[in-house]
């Protein structure tokens, strides 16, 4: 069975202010955070997250409880 909550990664520019005085911005830090997507309405769940690991994890619990879930249905 094919998973509905998957991880998708997206892009994160994070842009330095300069304070009064300062002659130059810091550069752009260009990063990464995840999303947890739902294959079947294609919106996505919670806030996000910082590290791929922690979505990822997330992504296995909603999927199991999903796959119960299904087949508690299938079988009622």
């Amino acid at each position: 069975m094919e998973d509905i909550f998957v991880v998708k990664r997206c892009n994160k520019i994070i842009i330095h202010g300069r304070r009064a005085g300062d002659s130059q911005h810091d550069r752009p830090e260009a990063t990464s955070w995840y999303r947890i997507n739902d294959t079947r309405t294609g919106g996505f769940i919670g806030d996000g997250y910082d590290h791929e690991e922690d979505a990822r994890h997330e992504c296995k619990r909603l999927n199991a409880v999903s796959s119960t879930t299904v087949a508690r249905e299938s079988s009622g």
